[in-house]
């Protein structure tokens, strides 16, 4: 090998032996620290114990209890109901189960999910349901109620906790009336009476600003004719506290008709009137024959 490459080797191999000592004398560099994980949020689990009925479209609803499993992101709201059909036919509620999460705000009720189903209950049959509720949020249904019913017509109301108010039922309310009158040759003798915000008949709720007055009476022809007297809801009439006379629904259903003999009595017929809403103070039920017409009063208090 000549000088020059002798030289050549020498020199590379003074480069090597110096970048490999850069090497060894270069810091580690030390690794990024691990952060410690925060822990999850652990979800509180609250059963309400409701134990309420709520009367609506001619269905009864219990409603039993109301479980929230929150944290603060939220999480879900299960409300247990069982739902009454009273009736000869299939029944199916048409208002929605919603849950007014805080009542002291203004924020909207909140929807049920799409997989909670009410059932359609048979008749004279009892059906479960389960409404859930996924909040976004919210940590807490203290001041929650459960609405039943749509906006335009009478809305039942189930608080979860006294914070969230009174309870709405909208039991119907027996009512204690009586009385009797005579025109011309029609005896009305009032029997009782029975307030409601529905028409189960028709499997329907009330608007928001009226309510059902059903009153049930005995009627007696006292003439002699021997075809008797077509009773029609064109001899009674109610009188309202206010002066104003209206007649029964006409839809079929809400005033009896019957063909009563000379002498005779038929018992337990009915008229069925809608009244303004929370009306109260003395009524009139009048039954009239030709141009004779009696008014016997009844009471309504709060």
């Amino acid at each position: 090998m000549s000088g020059h490459g002798r030289v050549r080797r020498l020199a590379a191999l003074a480069i090597a032996v110096t970048l490999l000592a850069g090497c060894i004398d270069a810091p580690v560099p030390s690794a990024t620290p691990t952060p410690t994980p925060s822990p999850e949020p652990t979800p509180t689990t609250i059963t309400y114990q409701l134990g309420a009925t709520i009367w609506y479209e001619g269905l009864i609803i219990h409603v039993d209890d109301a479980v929230a499993t929150l944290d603060q992101r939220g999480g879900p709201v299960e409300v247990s109901l069982r739902i009454e059909n009273p009736g000869d036919d299939e029944g199916e509620l048409d208002g929605r189960i919603r849950l007014l999460v805080d009542v002291t705000s203004s924020d909207p009720p909140v929807e049920a999910t799409r997989e909670s189903k009410v059932p359609t209950i048979p008749a004279h049959g009892i059906a479960p349901a389960l409404m859930t509720y996924e909040l976004q949020g919210i940590a807490s249904v203290e001041k929650g109620v459960v609405l039943i019913g749509e906006d335009l017509q009478h809305v039942a109301r189930i608080p979860l906790t006294a914070a969230g108010g009174d309870l709405l039922d909208l039991e119907p309310v027996a009512l204690r009336v009586s009385g009797a009158g005579t025109a011309g040759d029609l005896r009305l003798t009032l029997r009782s009476g029975v307030l409601r915000w529905d028409l189960p008949d028709w499997s329907q709720e009330l608007v928001a600003g009226l309510d059902a007055l059903t009153l049930t009476y005995d009627i007696t022809y006292l003439g002699s004719f021997s075809g008797g007297f077509a009773f029609t809801g064109d001899n009674v009439r109610l009188r309202l506290p206010n002066g104003m006379v209206i007649g029964p629904r006409r839809d079929g259903h809400s005033q009896s008709i019957e063909l009563i003999g000379a002498g005779k009595t038929k018992r337990g017929l009915f008229s069925r009137f809608e009244i303004p809403s929370g009306m109260i103070g003395r009524f009139g039920l009048i039954v009239q024959t030709g141009n004779k017409s009696k008014t016997i009063p009844f009471d309504l208090r709060g």
